[in-house]
């Protein structure tokens, strides 16, 4: 994985963090640490995340032993370690005015995004490393990873839809020469549908330059199926050697999917 493939992955799971996805997130960033073991960045932020306190206390100690001076991991590294400060007196406080969620103005709430300030019910806070966040605040700094233009994406969907088409004829040939029912063919489907996908994805990573599209997605897998429908269809496959066709069809559609999706 080169450098900028792991500056993507950081942002990526920087982002997944922040919607909420704390064990999506987590395996992210371990995965740029298999790389990159000396990452600050990635150490502390995976300290944040952490809910185990001896992993959080290694990952700051890591940090520690990368750069001595940094000051957050020896702050918080004091308050993992410190003895615990006795419970003070509960003190009366004033009366308080009633918060009505923004999105929802029938339901009170006393919690607030921590970054834009806006009243939030338990329904609509999303839990992020740095607190709670609305929607909004949430959305606006996914949309940051989200850099691929309209011609990123029309590139991407052309290169999903001509690879659906190329694993379309090779649906075909498999059925023809192994039979529609052989077991020999339904096995090499097994394991061919992933790796055609998988492959697919790679190349419709590369004409998008490696950018990311918020729903690119699911039209890149429309456009993948279209394509191996009409070569299973024009070439009557799918009627023959429906099982074939299927298994090929799900497994590279499903496997293009979670390539692009993470």
């Amino acid at each position: 994985m080169d450098e900028l493939e792991l500056i993507n992955l950081t942002k990526q799971a920087q982002v997944t963090a922040a919607s909420g996805d704390r064990q999506g997130a987590i395996r992210m960033f371990q995965e740029v640490l298999e790389h990159e073991p000396d990452n600050e960045t990635v150490l502390m932020e995976l300290a944040s995340l952490e809910d185990d306190p001896q992993a959080k206390r290694d990952y700051l100690q890591r940090v520690l032993a990368v750069n001595p001076y940094n000051e957050d991991a020896r702050a918080m590294l004091k308050a993992l370690e410190g003895p615990a400060q006795p419970a003070e007196e509960p003190q009366p406080q004033e009366e308080e005015v009633t918060l009505y969620c923004y999105y929802h103005p029938d339901r009170p709430t006393t919690l607030r995004c921590n970054k834009c300030g806006k009243p939030i019910c338990t329904e609509c806070a999303i839990r992020t490393p740095v607190g709670y966040r609305c929607p909004d605040c949430v959305r606006e700094q996914q949309d940051k990873f989200y850099t691929a233009t309209s011609s990123d994406i029309l590139k991407g969907a052309t290169v999903a839809f001509l690879g659906g088409l190329g694993i379309g004829l090779v649906i075909y040939l498999l059925a023809r020469f192994l039979g529609p029912f052989g077991f020999f063919g339904f096995l090499i489907a097994f394991f061919l549908g992933p790796a055609l996908g998988g492959s697919v994805a790679e190349m419709v990573r590369r004409a998008m330059g490696k950018r990311h599209a918020r729903h690119f997605p699911i039209i890149g897998v429309i456009a993948l199926i279209v394509g191996i429908f009409i070569v299973a269809l024009g070439s009557g496959v799918l009627f023959w050697a429906i099982i074939t066709t299927g298994i090929v069809l799900v497994l590279a559609a499903t496997t293009f999917y979670a390539r692009l999706k993470f």
